[in-house]
């Protein structure tokens, strides 16, 4: 619920940045260019704030959920690193190492289930 409404607040501080430039724009006074740009300072600051207070409340709860996250070895990420899709999907012969590709990563996927070390 908090995360939610602090996501409501983000976006309303982040809407009112949006909008100062055309407030700057229109402008009709010294003054007026000087709380607009108060006002915007403030959003920033106040975005700021939420942003960092938000992320270290994911941060925690990420800790607390990070049990049942399976980890991917070194050899799947290089192996993904290696693939091109736009290679396989544009080609008019047979994508055969296109499947070898994908049943390797789904060996390493499945040897690394919770629990299982990451080597």
């Amino acid at each position: 619920m908090t995360e939610r409404i602090g996501g409501i607040v983000a976006t309303g501080l982040g809407i009112v940045l949006a909008l100062t430039p055309v407030a700057l724009w229109i402008a009709w006074s010294a003054a007026l260019v000087v709380w607009i740009l108060l006002i915007a300072v403030a959003c920033a600051v106040l975005l700021d704030l939420l942003e960092s207070s938000l992320s270290s409340a994911r941060n925690q709860g990420d800790a607390a959920s990070a049990g049942g996250r399976v980890v991917l070895p070194e050899e799947f990420i290089e192996e993904v690193h290696r693939l091109f899709p736009l290679t396989y999907h544009h080609s008019m012969r047979p994508a055969t190492r296109f499947q070898e590709t994908m049943k390797k990563l789904s060996r390493l996927i499945e040897g690394s289930r919770p629990g299982d070390s990451p080597h």
